[in-house]
């Protein structure tokens, strides 16, 4: 019974895996594809729902581990480093401070000082849900692709390694430009407006604000609303609008002694989004290759020649030659295979051989004798 209820938690996990993939793909192509705020809402509410989930899993698994004194053995040879990258930084850096900024109601708020440095840190967190794909390494425990326990181990083992390899190369990488300032869209969008908000200061007319505004705005697409001492002097849309498509991280604030501007930044975000699906199919496209090539390959070429050669040594009527390709027959275990093949098949083929017939006689054999 308690195996039963087992499987079938690990059939919910396994499943689960499989939609957060789904969820991570589409919350990045909402963005691209410029879906309304309300698709968007619901896929980060899903996207917190899954974060939960995966974080409670890994608590339970990491506590019932350590009451057996295998914490240490669940984290490290279980993979439960991969349980805790993809469930808890993700829900305390992503979707938890997400799902505040809806219930606020709020974006981002800070000068321009602050702003290069805080658009930087949501790329970087961005970029880290990538980390949810590490879960469909734990796919590769429950798939019996080939009997051998090598096989399964050494294949999940190299596409660990690749994955995480690629994901924290991006992560590193991203942390490390924000530190150094190299050149990035969030740069040359900050100082863009950094540039124009400074041009609009020096040309205001105090009496003809408005106009100024509406002038402004002609060659600044990206701009939504200005505001001054509190009062909206224009605005591109109407209200409606905003709170149909807009969402918290889509438009930036800007606030000066008097004059307030808003500025639409999915532009950004897009650009983000697409880098997010490429690295999405790349590491997919990567799982996709290791598990319908490589294990195949592997299999064929290390788990099958080992399979026939143990099955000869073990069971006396199993005469098998190894199948030795002629592109591998330079490889250790093909010339391996071909001993076994030149050597002990032959030794072991006389040695049945010489047994049966001294073992098939019988006192039947004899029987004219005593005639």
């Amino acid at each position: 019974m308690q195996s039963k209820v087992k499987n079938f938690v690990e059939s919910i996990v396994i499943v689960a895996i499989f939609l957060v993939l789904i969820q991570t793909f589409l919350e990045d192509y909402a963005v691209l594809a410029g879906w309304s705020w309300d698709l968007r809402r619901i896929l980060i509410f899903t996207g917190l729902g899954f974060d939960l989930f995966f974080s409670i899993e890994f608590l339970i698994r990491f506590f019932s581990a350590a009451m057996e004194k295998k914490g240490g053995l669940y984290f490290l040879e279980g993979k439960g480093w991969i349980d805790f990258l993809a469930s808890i930084p993700l829900l305390m850096l992503n979707s938890g401070p997400a799902f505040l900024a809806i219930l606020t109601g709020s974006s981002f708020f800070f000068g321009m000082g602050g702003l290069l440095n805080i658009l930087k840190i949501i790329k970087a967190i961005r970029i880290a849900r990538i980390l949810r794909l590490l879960r469909i390494l734990k796919i590769f425990r429950q798939i019996k692709h080939t009997g051998s326990v090598m096989a399964q181990r050494h294949v999940a083992k190299i596409t660990t390694l690749s994955i995480t390899s690629f994901v924290f190369t991006l992560l590193v990488f991203s942390i490390f430009s924000g530190l150094i300032s190299l050149p990035s869209a969030e740069g040359k969008f900050i100082e863009h407006q950094q540039i124009s908000i400074n041009n609009f200061l020096k040309n205001i007319d105090t009496a003809n604000a408005s106009i100024t505004a509406a002038n402004f705005s002609d060659y600044e697409a990206d701009l939504l609303i200005i505001k001054n001492n509190g009062e909206t002097i224009y605005s591109r849309y109407d209200n409606p609008l905003y709170s149909t498509v807009f969402g918290p991280g889509d438009y930036q604030y800007f606030k000066t002694s008097e004059f307030e501007f808003f500025f639409d930044v999915r532009e950004l975000a897009q650009i983000q989004a697409t880098g997010n699906i490429l690295f999405f199919l790349v590491v997919v496209m990567s799982v996709l290759v290791f598990l319908i090539y490589y294990s195949p390959h592997f299999a064929l070429t290390v788990t099958d020649p080992i399979h026939v050669m143990k099955k000869g040594f073990l069971e006396n009527d199993y005469n098998l030659e190894v199948d030795i390709p002629s592109m591998y027959k330079n490889d250790d275990i093909y010339k391996l295979g071909a001993l076994y093949n030149e050597k002990y098949l032959p030794l072991k083929v006389r040695e049945t051989e010489t047994s049966n017939s001294h073992t098939n006689l019988s006192m039947d054999d004899f029987e004219d004798l005593f005639k």
